[in-house]
């Protein structure tokens, strides 16, 4: 699988902007984020978008919307015509929705064609510092009886509350999420200790963490960050199941011409190894996957069955 997507990669980067014979935009591109500024994600598509504007002849254009767990970007774009003029980069939860939410409101690869998936980045269990030095002292906290802890996230149905939904599955945790419109929202609460807990994604929290406003206690990946040596993994604590991260790519309306989304996918692809974007994302903590439209679409398959038995187990509803 791995191999026959790096060929379909390479041959889409190889034939650039030619290989879309007939195509190319007739304006600026927009690329619709469906979250506040200030979010990993609105950093990666503002370095992308100048990235990607070669490859496709026009401007790209950054346009936030977000609401509704990324729904209200997500059902815009599917009124949005085929046409290339816009794509939609999602995350997690375009793989959440379908289940979180019934009747489900769209089907990630029936209602959409990938175009490509672009990068990841790792969650880090963050605390307010004033809660737990150590990951054991924030466990033996987080499962007294009572009222419980609080945890924040981005949104209901994202990926860091879903990741902060398993652990606690996992780990036994009495814990109550406290959903916010965005990454920063949600921070600034952390900071002044208006919340407990939660998931960050690693660009995200990394200074914050470095300047002692919060506590890293675990990092939910199979193996540790070179940004936090020093941090354990949540399977060197016990945890080998409590793998949680943020993937980001970028998605079309379905229905377009093949060649529009051959352009699309080249031009993206394209946009993520040219070398100075490479470094800027790598010193930012982004791990580049750069795999094209069949790649990403066995991504959004595994993550679609996997998030939707977390659901099912915890119970979730939307918020």
């Amino acid at each position: 699988m791995l191999r026959r997507t790096a060929l379909i990669s390479a041959a889409l980067l190889a034939a650039g902007p030619a290989h879309a014979q007939g195509w190319s935009p007739t304006g600026p591109v927009r690329v619709v984020v469906p979250f506040p500024p200030g979010a990993g994600i609105y950093l990666l598509a503002r370095l992308l978008a100048g990235a990607a504007q070669p490859g496709l002849g026009q401007p790209v254009v950054v346009e936030n919307r977000p609401g509704g767990g990324t729904l209200v970007a997500t059902e815009a774009m599917l009124r949005t015509p085929p046409d290339g003029q816009a794509v939609l980069m999602v995350a997690n939860s375009f793989t959440v929705n379908p289940s979180l939410h019934q009747p489900s409101p769209y089907d990630p690869l029936r209602h959409f064609t990938p175009l490509a998936l672009l990068t990841e980045v790792p969650h880090v269990l963050v605390a307010h510092p004033a809660l737990a030095g150590s990951f054991a002292e924030f466990l033996e906290k987080a499962r007294r009886p009572g009222p419980g802890l609080s945890f924040g996230s981005n949104g209901q149905g994202t990926s860091l509350h879903l990741g902060c939904e398993h652990l606690k599955l996992l780990a036994g945790l009495n814990a109550t999420h406290v959903p916010y419109r965005g990454t920063p929202q949600v921070m600034t609460d952390l900071v002044a200790g208006r919340v407990d807990w939660m998931y960050g994604n690693l660009p995200d929290v990394l200074p914050m963490i470095r300047d002692g406003r919060l506590r890293a206690l675990a990092l939910a990946a199979p193996k540790r960050s070179a940004f936090l040596p020093d941090l354990p993994t949540l399977g060197e604590l016990g945890f080998p199941a409590a793998v949680s991260d943020s993937w980001y790519g970028v998605v079309m309306p379905a229905g377009g011409r093949p060649e529009v989304a051959a352009r699309h996918s080249a031009a993206w692809l394209g946009a993520l190894r040219q070398p100075e974007v490479t470094a800027k994302l790598r010193d930012q903590g982004f791990d580049i996957l750069a795999e094209g439209p069949e790649g990403f679409a066995a991504r959004l398959r595994r993550d679609v069955a996997v998030y939707a038995e977390v659901i099912r187990v915890a119970q979730l509803q939307p918020g």
